[in-house]
């Protein structure tokens, strides 16, 4: 059975002309707020606006010790996408030095997983798959352009690999072993690789 949440006349008239944002977008501030985001979409270029805020917050706590900084907390769910955003996602987060913690929060699947892996503290919930494979690529355009851009696509899939290694405890010939094919990874998993610190059954852990 859907419930449906009925909002008085005079808000929902107000929120119709525009004069309070819809629900979504109220949530989303109030997540702000509290330094919490959603990745829950295909990895694209939207990403920077994640980026900007991560930012803004290390301006915030500029006069703030680092161990005394309130932690931003990235939800992922997420089945990937794009390398080029995923890898300037990543070099924000690293640079970083308000802390974030990232949290598979059911799916982190190729550039997800390694956006999973930079943050300061990981976790995995209880039922959460992650994913290490090659990727797809493809290219149009004259033979050079293709080849080119197939060359390109191909460092950056290593340049993929060897941080997953740098930052979990897959070794290059577990990697090599499993870099063929689709390799999905459990809860336990992720912890035993080191691709999370542990697995969180208790909500106040990441509060």
């Amino acid at each position: 059975m859907d419930f449906e949440i009925q909002l008085p006349e005079d808000i929902t008239n107000l929120m119709n002309g525009g004069g309070l944002p819809s629900p979504e977008m109220m949530n989303f501030y109030v997540d702000e707020k509290d330094r919490i985001f959603f990745i829950d979409f295909e990895i694209d270029q939207s990403l920077i606006e994640i980026e900007r805020k991560i930012l803004q917050y290390n301006r915030i706590d500029k006069d703030t010790p680092v161990e005394q900084r309130k932690p931003i907390k990235l939800f992922i769910y997420s089945y990937g996408g794009e390398l080029d955003a995923m890898f300037s996602f990543i070099d924000v987060v690293a640079l970083s030095k308000t802390p974030v913690w990232t949290i598979n929060a059911g799916i982190a699947m190729s550039a997800a997983l390694v956006m999973l892996l930079f943050g300061q503290k990981r976790f995995a919930l209880p039922h959460s798959t992650a994913l290490i494979h090659s990727g797809s690529g493809g290219a149009q355009g004259t033979f050079e352009q293709s080849k080119m851009a197939m060359d390109y696509y191909e460092k950056q899939v290593v340049k993929m690999r060897e941080y997953i290694m740098a930052h979990s405890t897959i070794d290059k010939k577990t990697m090599t072993k499993n870099k063929a094919k689709d390799w999905y990874l459990d809860a336990n998993e992720q912890v035993n690789f080191g691709i999370v610190d542990k697995i969180c059954d208790d909500v106040d852990e990441f509060n």
